[in-house]
């Protein structure tokens, strides 16, 4: 009945009609769903296999590992819907190489008559590809077109043992998607609603119940079991599976005869019930269990647990047996107190269980084994293990300490016999324990104590003692199972008998024994003794608190049933499958048929005790079922208690939902969390940007990739913008308010909550579902096993709460087909506000509810005020229980019919809910926008509201336009680019907040920590966040908060594009999409926030691209090569100037820019810019990416300053260079090489060399002009070596540097005329890249450098060579005009710079040099085995590793020279020519084997005395190698040398084919490209510690890292194998 404040007469008066007919309206099934086609073959069997449900998305899993190994640890993925499935074996991984295949038991053919088999499987397609070159990832691609859950696995043949090898087992599925009538029902539109079937009469009355439920709003209906129920009436306890019950056809007029005619009628009637109510139906399935009269188990008892099958249950049987006769003794008596229970107890404990004598099932016989070892062990046939001398399984490690302790020995020996030297019997009877001989034997021959100088007689006692302690032990076992067994049944009768939360049974009877028995007994004819009448107990099912369901409590892991662990279901006998069907082919074939028959009928399955089940046989009958119904839905419970647990059985079953309820959260907090947890994403969820004409043929050229947040473009291994990646997801939830089998509102909380419970549930997104009886307010759960009465069929559906769960009914299956697929819920108090948005529809659906946990409850929710995000554009409905009828009619006073609780409701529609529940203020905010809020009035415990929400239209027209913009439908954005060069780039996207500062006074963006400043102040800095507030979906990210709150972020995005004249057009659109973007609600604008600049930044990164120009870039199968060019870019920018002289590049565009070396540390100020660093990098970072002019720019600049022959390493502009570098001239010198080398044509090759002007800010004494030519500078270097090298720093001292000694601030380089090399340097200063000064006074390292490597240097004898060689070919082709250098020579034949009488001048000519050098490289370098010391200018005292090549020749440290360094992989790389072939390739495997890190290249060999891996500058701890990071280049790992590393594979070795040198590069940088995606600042460090472990004190990112790897990668494009 209605109250008297509603206007209405009814519940269900014209406002209600008019408002239910507005739901229908909105639901427009056939706009958001899938019409299929009428001409489907209703045939359930092919209707599957229909192409119409197939859409165009691409789903795609990346294997991992070895590429054989599926990702997430084989987590189960789920494909959202039927489309195409791509895995991926990324190039690099093991398997790659080795021709995998891909097998999965999805069968694709479009035979029909094909039923799918587990256990065969087919080749899964590969994709377009012609094959693997080693570069590009193996993708093999499969149309899905089945609904199911599906298994694969990587298969290949190794190369050697030519051996198949299998990868682990994957596994994908495809929800089905459910039709009602041919139309699709999305599962999360599922409203379901249970039925007990004993209680829903015969099924001719069945119709009306399902006419109710349909009106109500249910579109399917789960039934429970529909066979023939056991002698207990439990609905789940099956007397025969395949048998339906004759109490469904009882007093029909039809005659129903057999089963067929049953089955027939039932599937009939589920078919009608969709057909004329739009209905499907759910069943349960029960395999787990089956009735204990079931008759069929007196022909098949081997379908149950016996002691013939499962002989371990001897002693559990005869323990339940002796506590049914004790049971039986007590009959007519009561126990209702725990006196009475411990005095049952004390008779268990000595009256039951000492006349078991239990333990003899545990025990040795002891004088049994004595007198078996008696006949054994001393037999002359008998072969003894002997003692052994060391490192035996018999001979432990302690022998040495036996003497002075036995008792040592003796207590192993006992530990080891009981752990492995005792067997079970398979029969499992009394004293079956015995004794391993084999194995106790060995233990007892190597024993010292027990062998040696012992007798017979002896040996024999002392084996009798080491059985008695082995028996001891045992027996402690034995004692901790009795304990068990004494309190598990205490706990047991105590809840049946004693508590007052257990159902007190009463008198002890037969019907209500003391204990109900763990097995039932049957009657079985055995052919085998004459058809006589055989006894044979059978366990019956049950379950374990806390047990783990991987495990069968009923096999012999387990002594449950001894112990009395199994809460046990007396009328329910457990089956036993085996493993396979041949284990228990007719029990296999049994429940088969029973799910197929079930499957033909209903629509979806419920698996009842799904947790128990074994996996294996749920996914055969599963199988069967599909088999029947593909697109059968599957839900069931698991209660595992683990979610790793729940993991394995979705992913292994297929699993569509797991059955979750409300009624188990304890109050407003826990269901907030739960609702949070099984459904929906939040309001504003990021989405991928709609892709462009642009961007879509970026993707399909492979110039870019990357969608699902993998970060604009090449970052991404994914080249295809359109796919989708699959992650790990939480199973769907079917969420009902209240369960069958658990206790309603009425019980558990109160009357009043029935309503706000189900509203809630109402708005959560995922499938819903209810109890028959919560919406009659049934006071008591309906007793599945004792319940006779039947459901009223006569409901008053405008009474009570009905009418609001009809609304409810409406309102989900609204929000679920209309796509509001967002939710935000807010909990304060007892009020729980939830949001529905749909981002289709840009509307909301609102509900307020005020929940009743208690009668107690005291809130101060009735008058809240909450803020609504929008307009409310509409109310809908108000409503409460406002009186409870209880005594009115009785829950038992009715004895045919199930009746509930009559109450009276208070509904108010539309606008009536105003002063009723609440009044709303709208206003507008300081920024214009418009704001809502609720005051809820007099909104009391048990009270719900429901209203519409919806965006202006002025911001729907501002998502359309932001749409537009994305679209780039007028290539505005394209065109904004035209003009945009890589410069220009490096500010858009790049910049770090130093380098900002430097050039605006103002740095990069910075939010609210943890995330705190940007990485970039360019678009990167904001993608790396937004890459992972996309991969998590996490709004709560600070980026996201400060987003919201307001438009800084955009503003400043804008505002700094000022720098730059060719970003102006990128600002304008970027500032046509904030505008728009700025008129958003602010709970949306980190999505389109998100949309915008990725967009933006993937259109960035694909025109850098196509500005690079060249084809190894723009066209690469590798990503991680476009990855790499890309980032390049954020080096080379305008910050500090190159050089500040305005003469040295007079006239050139963006003079000033310059090469950082490294972020954070050298991005600015002198430090930014270094020799070394910048030549090094140079090749990579410029040349490969077709950047010649800007590479000829820095050439210029250092070459400006050019001074004693030298370039600087620290150039600070120009204005105070330190000329304190030995290797850094050799660096640019091969730079000008390759730059000459790169240059397309002849022409500027010689512009180049001899065109190019470099004026001179430091010119010698005798040049007439400041101006030189490149040549100038080559032959102006390459004469100071030859002449020797002899100064002292400019401004030597603590100006600069306040570590060195005053000896390294001396510069000497000299010329050994009788080699070629070059020396220098002391032991005072480190004149290469391995700088390292010491900084610790307290460690005693202060001043000394840790790596002087004075001397001759492998690399800088190497790049000498490179230069000399390439001069000398130019010189032969008149392209240089110099031949060679003046040398002062001695009349010993050496160098000597001293001119005077006794000297004489002599040309070197640069053939002549180079051909020196490559005579004596090997001679001086190489340090061969030991026998060929002679062939060598060895000093065999110092080589501690050989076949390997010195780092330096000639250092005062000799030891130092004999140190393998990964130095000599840049001469390999640069010089190949002087370096013995076989040699080399051997060095290069030691280097492989002892350097190679996961990322990085280890500075010193590990079995070096003076190797530390890890580096720690700040660390002062006195100990010298490491004090102040000493070890600096003594161990931890530099990036750039592996770039080397992998040039030095690409000179020497050889391989096969071209692929499998790839293939082989590609693998040692698996670590590097992980690296790369996931670093914040897209890129790879300066350096790591040991084994690739991160160091605080490295740069994040570093120029030579990328540039070497790149360039190395370019080499192996260009290099013939």
């Amino acid at each position: 009945m209605i109250s008297n404040n509603n206007s209405e007469s009814g519940n269900c008066g014209v406002e209600y009609t008019k408002l239910i007919d507005s739901f229908s309206e909105k639901i427009r099934i056939k706009d958001h769903c899938i019409n299929i086609s009428t001409n489907t073959s209703t045939d359930t069997k092919n209707s599957n296999n229909s192409n119409n449900n197939i859409n165009q998305d691409i789903y795609t899993i990346t294997l991992v590992g070895n590429g054989s190994e599926p990702p997430f640890n084989a987590k189960g993925l789920v494909l959202p819907s039927l489309g195409t499935l791509r895995i991926i074996i990324p190039a690099g991984l093991e398997v790659a190489s080795h021709n995998p295949q891909i097998y999965t038991n999805y069968h694709h053919g479009t035979d029909s008559t094909l039923s799918f088999q587990r256990d065969k499987f087919y080749i899964f397609h590969k994709g377009n590809i012609t094959g693997y070159n080693g570069n590009n990832d193996l993708i093999f691609e499969q149309k899905i077109e089945k609904y199911g859950c599906f298994d694969y696995y990587v298969e290949w043949e190794e190369v050697l043992s030519k051996d198949v090898k299998r990868g682990e087992i994957g596994t994908f599925q495809i929800n089905p998607m459910l039709k009602i009538n041919q139309q699709v029902l999305p599962s999360e539109s599922i409203c379901l609603q249970t039925f007990l079937t004993k209680c829903m009469g015969p099924i001719d009355q069945w119709e009306k119940h399902i006419e109710n439920a349909s009106k109500l709003g249910f579109n399917m209906i789960h039934y429970t079991p529909v066979q023939e129920i056991g002698e207990s009436g439990s609905s789940y306890s099956i007397y025969d599976q395949q048998s339906i019950s004759s109490k469904i056809f009882k007093g029909i007029n039809t005659k129903i005869t057999n089963e067929d005619e049953k089955l027939l009628a039932l599937s009939t009637f589920i078919s009608d019930a969709e057909k004329k109510y739009g209905v499907l139906g759910m069943i349960d399935l029960v395999w787990n269990h089956t009735a204990n009269n079931s008759a069929w188990l007196n022909q098949h008892p081997e379908a149950g647990y016996n002691t013939d099958n499962s002989p371990h249950l001897k002693s559990a049987v005869q323990l339940d047996q002796a506590l049914q006769e004790y049971g039986k003794t007590l009959y007519g008596k009561e126990i209702n107190t725990i006196d009475q229970l411990n005095d049952v107890i004390d008779d268990v404990k000595t009256k039951v269980l000492p006349p078991l004598k239990l333990w003899e099932y545990y025990v040795l016989d002891i004088e049994k084994e004595v007198e078996i070892f008696k006949n054994t062990y001393f037999s002359s046939g008998r072969v003894k293990e002997q003692i052994p001398s060391s490192g035996s399984t018999f001979s432990p490690s302690f022998l040495k300490n036996i003497i002075s302790n036995p008792n040592h020995e003796r207590h192993e020996q006992i530990k080891s016999i009981s752990k492995n030297g005792i067997i079970r019997a398979p029969s499992y009877e009394r004293y079956s324990l015995h004794i391993n001989l084999d194995y106790t034997y060995k233990v007892l021959d190597t024993s010292v104590t027990f062998s040696n100088n012992t007798t017979p007689e002896e040996q024999i006692q002392k084996y009798r003692d080491i059985l008695s302690i082995v028996n001891l032990e045992i027996y402690k076992d034995f004692d901790h199972d009795t304990e068990a067994i004494l309190k598990n049944i205490l706990e047991r009768i105590k809840y049946e008998r004693v508590s007052d939360h257990g159902p007190k049974l009463g008198k002890i009877t037969k019907s209500k024994p003391l204990l109900t028995s763990y097995f039932t007994t049957v009657q079985y004819r055995d052919p085998l003794a004459n058809n006589s009448i055989r006894e044979i107990p059978l366990a019956n099912n049950g379950w374990i608190f806390n047990h783990n369901p991987t495990i069968d409590f009923a096999s012999s892991e387990s002594r449950a049933y001894l112990r009395r662990d199994v809460i046990i279901w007396g009328d329910c006998v457990k089956m036993r499958y085996g493993q396979s069907p041949s284990d228990n082919q007719w029990l296999w074939n049994h429940m088969k048929t029973y799910t197929q028959n079930m499957a033909r009928i209903f629509h979806a399955i419920r698996i009842d005790n799904c947790h128990s089940t074994p996996i294996h046989l749920a996914q055969y009958l599963l199988d069967a079922a599909r088999e029947i119904r593909p697109d059968i839905y599957i839900t069931c419970e698991l209660f595992t208690g683990s979610e790793e647990i729940d993991y394995q059985f979705v992913k292994k079953l297929g699993i569509n939902s797991l059955i979750r309820e409300a009624m188990q959260c304890g109050d407003s907090l826990e269901f907030t969390r739960v609702l949070y947890r099984y459904g929906g994403k939040p309001i504003g969820s990021i989405q991928e940007p709609p892709i462009g004409e642009y961007l879509e043929k970026c993707s399909s050229k492979n110039i870019g990739g990357g969608g699902g947040g993998g970060g604009g473009g090449v970052v991404s291994p994914n080249d295809d913008y359109n796919s989708k990646s699959l992650k790990p997801i939480l199973p769907p939830a079917l969420f009902m308010d209240c369960t069958h089998d658990n206790e309603t509102p009425y019980q558990k909380r109160t009357i009043a909550d029935t309503i706000p419970n189900a509203a809630i549930v109402a708005m959560s997104v995922c499938a819903i579902g209810s109890t028959r009886g919560y919406d009659e307010i049934f006071p008591k759960t309906v007793d599945l096993v004792n319940e006779t009465r039947v459901y009223n069929t006569d409901v008053n559906l405008s009474g009570g709460i009905l009418p609001i769960r009809s609304l409810l009914s409406k309102i989900h299956l609204e929000l679920s087909c209309n796509g509001y697929d967002e939710i935000h819920i807010h909990q304060d108090g007892n009020l729980i506000f939830i949001q529905r948005y749909s981002p289709k529809l840009n509307e909301s659906i609102f509900m307020v509810a005020h929940c009743s946990f208690s009668t107690q409850q005291q809130d101060q929710d009735d008058n809240k005020e909450l803020h609504v995000p929008c307009k409310i554009s509409q109310f809908l409905f108000g409503a409460k229980i406002t009186n409870a009828h209880i005594n009115r009619n009785d829950w038992n006073t009715n004895t045919t019919k199930l009746n509930g609780i009559e109450v009276d409701c208070e509904i108010h529609y539309y606008d009536k809910v105003l002063n009723q529940f609440c009044q709303i203020h709208e206003y507008n905010d300081e920024n214009g926008a418009l704001c809502t809020t609720l005051k809820l009035n007099n909104f009391k415990a048990g009270s719900i509201l429901f209203f519409r929400g919806e965006i202006p239209k002025s911001n729907i027209e501002s998502i359309r336009k932001i749409e537009q913009l994305i679209l780039d439908e007028n290539q505005q954005l394209s065109r904004s680019f035209e003009n945009v060069d890589l410069i220009d780039m490096n500010v858009l996207l790049f910049r770090i907040n130093e380098e900002e500062k430097q050039v605006i006074g103002h740095g990069a963006y910075h939010v609210q920590n943890p995330v705190g400043e940007l990485s970039f102040c360019g678009l990167q800095g904001f993608i790396t966040e937004l890459n992972q507030i996309a991969k998590y979906n996490d709004l709560g990210n600070q980026l996201c908060e400060n987003l919201r709150k307001g438009n800084w972020a955009m503003d400043y995005i804008t505002g700094r594009l000022d720098q730059r004249v060719a970003l102006k057009p990128i600002k304008q659109w970027l500032n046509q999409c904030f505008d728009q973007l700025k008129q958003l609600p602010r709970h949306l604008i980190p999505m389109y926030f998100y949309q915008i600049i990725m967009t933006i930044h993937r259109f960035a990164i694909n025109k850098s691209i196509e500005k690079m120009g060249n084809s190894f870039v723009r066209d690469n199968d590798s990503w991680f090569s476009r990855a790499l060019a890309v980032t390049s870019m954020q080096f080379f920018g305008v910050s500090t100037p190159l050089i500040s002289n305005p003469n040295v590049l007079e006239g050139v565009k963006d003079r000033e820019a310059s090469l950082a070396a490294g972020f954070p540390h050298f991005a600015t100020g002198y430090m930014r810019s270094w020799g070394r660093d910048t030549f090094i990098s140079l090749r990579g970072i410029l040349l490969v990416t077709n950047r010649y002019r800007e590479a000829i720019n820095i050439i210029v600049g250092f070459g400006s300053c050019l001074r004693f022959g030298l370039i600087p390493n620290l150039l600070d502009c120009g204005t105070k260079p330190r000329f304190n570098s030995r290797d850094s001239v050799w660096w640019y010198l091969r730079s000008i090489q390759d730059t000459y080398n790169c240059l397309p044509t002849e022409k500027e090759k010689d512009e180049f060399l001899n065109q190019t002007k470099v004026y001179r800010l430091f010119p010698p004494a005798n040049y007439i002009s400041p101006i030189s030519t490149i040549s100038e500078i080559i032959q102006e270097i390459l004469q100071a070596h030859a002449s020797g090298i002899h100064f002292r720093e400019p401004n030597a001292g603590r100006e600069i540097d306040d570590r060195m000694r005053d000896e390294g601030f001396n510069i000497d380089i000299d010329l050994n005329v009788t080699n070629g090399f070059l020396y220098g340097g002391n032991r005072s200063n480190c004149g290469t890249w391995m700088d390292k000064m010491g900084e610790s006074s307290k460690a005693n390292n202060f001043g000394e450098p840790a790596t002087p490597r004075d001397g001759a240097p492998i690399e800088i004898t190497a790049m000498l060579y490179s230069t000399l060689s390439w001069i000398s070919e130019l010189y032969k082709l008149d392209k240089f005009k110099h031949g060679g250098v003046e040398i002062i020579k001695s009349k010993d034949g050496s160098s000597n710079n001293n001119n005077n009488n006794n000297n004489k001048t002599d040309i070197l000519t640069y053939q002549d040099w180079s051909q020196l050098i490559e005579t004596n490289f090997e001679k001086y370098y190489y340090i061969p085995s030991s026998g060929d010391d002679k062939k060598y200018i060895i000093n065999s005292n110092y080589v501690h590793r050989r076949y390997i090549y010195k780092d330096v020749v000639g250092s005062a440290n000799v030891f130092s020279d004999y140190q393998l360094r990964p130095n000599v992989c840049v001469a390999m790389s640069f010089a190949p020519k002087l370096f013995n072939e076989q040699h080399a390739n051997k060095c290069i495997d030691i280097i492989r084997n002892s350097l190679a890190g996961p990322i990085g290249m280890k500075t010193l060999d590990p079995n070096d005395p003076n190797y530390h891996g890890n580096y720690d500058n700040s660390s002062d701890s006195g100990y010298k190698p490491t004090s102040k990071g000493f070890n600096y280049h003594n161990g931890p790992e530099w990036v750039w040398c592996y770039g080397f590393f992998l040039e030095s594979i690409v000179q020497f070795k050889r391989f096969p084919s071209i692929s499998t040198k790839n293939h082989l590069i590609n693998s040692l940088l698996i670590k590097h490209k992980l690296y790369i995606q996931n670093d914040k600042r897209f890129s790879l460090p300066e350096l790591t510690n040991r084994e690739g472990s991160y160091c605080r004190d490295s740069c994040d990112s570093q120029a030579w890292s990328i540039g070497t790897i790149l360039a190395s990668l370019y080499q192996l494009s260009i290099t013939k194998n």
